[in-house]
């Protein structure tokens, strides 16, 4: 796990989860799923600039919490329980 982020690069409380992709899923996504590659390079310069001036503004994928509840794997992942 590691520390999560504003776009603005300040630290938030919660923590992130970043799962991987191996074996024939990752071969299946390299080879078969992706259908387009294209560069962003202007989009992500535009985002810059919307961050130093108003967050609110960003297009970004919206995020949720995915919660677990299973105690047991809770103690695997070292999570403690989520509470809104």
């Amino acid at each position: 796990m590691k520390n999560d982020h504003h776009p603005s690069g300040a630290k938030l409380e919660r923590r992130a989860i970043q799962l991987g992709l191996r074996g024939q899923i990752l071969a299946n996504y390299t080879k078969n799923w992706i259908v387009k590659i294209e560069d962003i390079s202007e989009f992500v310069h535009q985002q810059r600039q919307k961050i130093k001036s108003d967050c609110g503004e960003l297009i970004a994928p919206r995020e949720t919490v995915y919660s677990v509840s299973d105690t047991e794997i809770q103690q695997k992942l070292g999570l403690s329980a989520f509470t809104e």
